[in-house]
C-alpha cells in the first residue's frame, strides 16, 4: 500500500513539471508576439515620420488648408497688386482646373470649369438719357430763377421789402419779394432785381420808397431777412401778382388805374395785389385744367377700383 502511494506521488510531480513547462512556453510565445507587434507599430511610425503625405479627398464642404506652408512669397501691393490680380484673372472662355466635389463628375481628383461672364450686361441708355434731360431742365430753371442774384440784388431786395412791408407779418413781406421776383421773370420788366426796383416808367418810379427815398433810410430787420429767405427758397403766395397797392396811402389817379386796367387777385394786410387781365385769364385757365386733370385722375382711379 505504501509503495503504491509513493509511486502515485512521484507521478504527480512529474506531471506538474510537464504542465509548468508548457505554461512557461505559452507565456514566452505570447510575449514574443506582442513585442513583434509593438516593434512593427513603432517602426511604422518612425518610417512615416520621415515623409508626410497629405491626401485631399472630395467632400461636400471645401477643405481649407495652407498650401503655402513653408514657402515665402513677395506679394505685390498697391497698384502693382491690383494689376497682378487683374492679369491673373482667367479670361472669358478659358478653362481652369479645380478640385472636384462629391456632387460633380470627378476625373483624377479634378474637374474642368469654363469661365463665364463675370457680370451681366446692363442697358443704362434710357435711365441715363432721362437723368441727363432732368438735369438739363433743372439747370434751365435755375438759370432763369431770381435766386441767382448778386450781392447788390440781395441787398436791394431786403431794402425794398423792409420799406414796403416793414409793418406787415412774415407772409406780407414774402408777398412783396414774390412780386419783385415775378417781375424779374416777366418779359415786360427788367431781368434782374436791382433794375426792377429802380425802374422808372415815363420818369415815374415804380415803387414809392424809391420816389421818397425811404428805401435808403430803413434798417433791415430779422423778420424781413427771414421773409426774403423763404421767398428765395420757393415760398410763393402771390398767385402771379405783378403789382400791389396800399390804397389808404395811394393817390386817387393811381387807384383808378389799378381798378380800370388791372385784375385784382386778393388782399393781404394793407396791400391789394393785381396783375394784367390776360395774365389773370391765363392763370384761371391753368387752374381749370389742373382741376380737370385731378378730377379725371380720381375718376380713373375709382373705375379701376370698381373693376377690381
Amino acid at each position: 500500500m505504501r509503495n503504491r502511494k509513493l509511486s502515485q506521488n512521484h507521478q504527480s510531480q512529474e506531471e506538474r513539471k510537464k504542465t509548468g513547462n508548457v505554461s512557461v512556453r505559452a507565456v514566452i510565445s505570447v510575449s514574443v508576439c506582442a513585442l513583434a507587434a509593438v516593434a512593427v507599430s513603432v517602426g511604422g511610425r518612425f518610417i512615416g515620420s520621415e515623409e508626410e503625405n497629405q491626401v485631399y479627398a472630395a467632400s461636400e464642404s471645401e477643405a481649407v488648408y495652407d498650401s503655402t506652408a513653408g514657402v515665402e512669397y513677395d506679394l505685390p501691393t498697391g497698384i502693382a497688386g491690383i494689376a497682378s490680380g487683374i492679369s491673373a484673372t482667367p479670361a472669358e472662355g478659358a478653362e481652369i482646373y479645380r478640385i472636384g466635389t462629391s456632387c460633380e463628375h470627378v476625373v483624377v481628383g479634378q474637374r474642368v470649369q469654363r469661365v463665364g461672364k463675370t457680370a451681366e450686361e446692363i442697358d443704362l441708355s434710357e435711365p441715363m438719357a432721362a437723368a441727363v434731360n432732368d438735369l438739363d431742365s433743372k439747370m434751365v430753371s435755375m438759370s432763369s430763377s431770381a435766386k441767382m442774384m448778386s450781392d447788390e440784388d440781395y441787398a436791394n431786395l431786403l431794402q425794398i421789402v423792409e420799406a414796403e412791408a416793414g409793418t406787415e407779418d412774415i407772409k406780407g413781406r414774402v408777398l412783396i419779394a414774390n412780386v419783385i421776383m415775378n417781375r424779374v421773370r416777366h418779359p415786360e420788366f427788367p431781368d434782374n432785381i436791382t433794375d426792377v426796383i429802380w425802374e422808372y416808367d415815363n420818369g415815374v418810379p415804380q415803387f414809392s420808397p424809391v420816389a421818397d427815398g425811404r428805401i435808403g433810410e430803413v434798417t433791415v430787420t430779422d423778420e424781413t431777412r427771414e421773409a426774403v429767405k423763404q421767398a428765395l427758397e420757393g415760398a410763393d403766395y402771390s398767385e402771379g401778382a405783378l403789382f400791389f397797392i396800399q390804397k389808404s396811402a395811394a393817390e386817387k389817379h393811381n387807384i383808378a388805374w389799378f381798378e380800370k386796367d388791372l385784375t385784382k387777385l386778393f388782399k393781404h394786410g394793407v396791400h391789394e395785389f393785381y396783375t394784367y387781365p390776360e395774365e389773370a385769364a391765363e392763370k384761371k385757365s391753368d387752374k381749370k385744367s389742373e382741376k380737370k386733370a385731378d378730377k379725371d385722375s380720381e375718376t380713373e382711379l375709382v373705375q379701376m377700383v370698381k373693376a377690381e
